[in-house]
């Protein structure tokens, strides 16, 4: 086949080149690479693909379950026609030929640079609070009301604040939407523990344990989590296959539970009043004015 075929999922782009899926996820550097000999097939997840699509690799027969990687586009027309495109490709094969492992054959390339970045590309929020700081003086300066100008000079320390607090909910939750719907749960073992000393210099551990991907990669995890059949020196990981930095542990239903309530009562509603605060400021400053 000489036409790339090319699927583009939320957060995933999938493409069919040159005997092989590429896998490319937004944000990285990295392409995961699945040759069609590692595929068993292509399926629609759902009643009639409403889920999208999954690549199922290879199974050896000691393997309980083959690995999966998923994809949900927006057009289920467009999912059928890349599932279609790569199962015509696979190579044939007897339902009762032995598979090997297709977890082994699936590795990592760079992806073709996109041209330099434009300077400071990666910092353009400090740029954009700047800014609104700067709008925010000059409108309350226009209204000619001084106090307006002081409450919204000394109130932006917080809001900025605010704004940082929203940034780090905005990373976990994507961080625990991506590696939900694509996420690969496997086992980590207990490999050290590190120390290091904090900020104000008290001397802190911490349990470092290393887990390998697909690719058969050593990575390591910081942290604890769900122990694994009572052993303290195994718990459960979930990393994502396109990203490696973005793995976290599994906790157990208490830890989740707390966790979810401190997100809810306390990350939220600052997200929420960040949010809100120069709306309502501005728009009381306008009226004034």
């Amino acid at each position: 086949m000489t036409t790339e075929q090319v699927l583009r999922s939320r957060l995933t782009t999938a493409r069919l080149r040159r005997g092989a899926v590429l896998l490319d996820r937004a944000g990285t550097g990295l392409s995961l690479r699945i040759p069609l000999t590692a595929i068993e097939t292509v399926r629609p997840r759902g009643a009639d693909g409403r889920r999208g699509i999954e690549i199922v690799l290879t199974a050896a027969p000691e393997e309980p379950d083959p690995a999966t990687y998923r994809l949900r586009p927006s057009s289920r027309t467009a999912a059928k026609v890349f599932a279609d495109a790569v199962n015509s490709a696979l190579p044939v094969r007897d339902a009762d030929q032995p598979r090997r492992s297709g977890r082994t054959a699936v590795s990592y390339e760079p992806r073709p640079p996109r041209g330099p970045r434009p300077p400071g590309g990666a910092r353009w929020y400090w740029w954009a609070f700047g800014a609104l700081f700067v709008l925010g003086i000059c409108l309350t300066a226009a209204t000619g009301e001084s106090g307006l100008v002081i409450v919204w000079a000394a109130s932006y320390a917080g809001f900025y604040v605010g704004c940082l607090i929203t940034q780090v909910c905005w990373s976990i939750a994507k961080d625990w939407w991506v590696l939900r719907r694509s996420g690969i749960t496997v086992e980590a073992t207990y490999d050290r523990t590190a120390e290091s000393r904090d900020s104000s210099g008290d001397l802190t551990s911490t349990k470092v344990y290393v887990f390998r991907d697909v690719g058969g990669s050593k990575h390591e995890y910081r942290g604890g989590g769900r122990i694994v059949a009572r052993d303290p020196d195994r718990i459960e990981v979930t990393y994502d296959p396109l990203d490696e930095d973005r793995v976290n542990a599994r906790r157990g239903l208490v830890a989740r539970a707390l966790l979810f309530l401190v997100f809810l009562l306390l990350g939220l509603p600052v997200c929420v009043l960040t949010v809100l605060y120069p709306v309502v400021f501005f728009v009381v400053a306008v009226a004034a004015f």
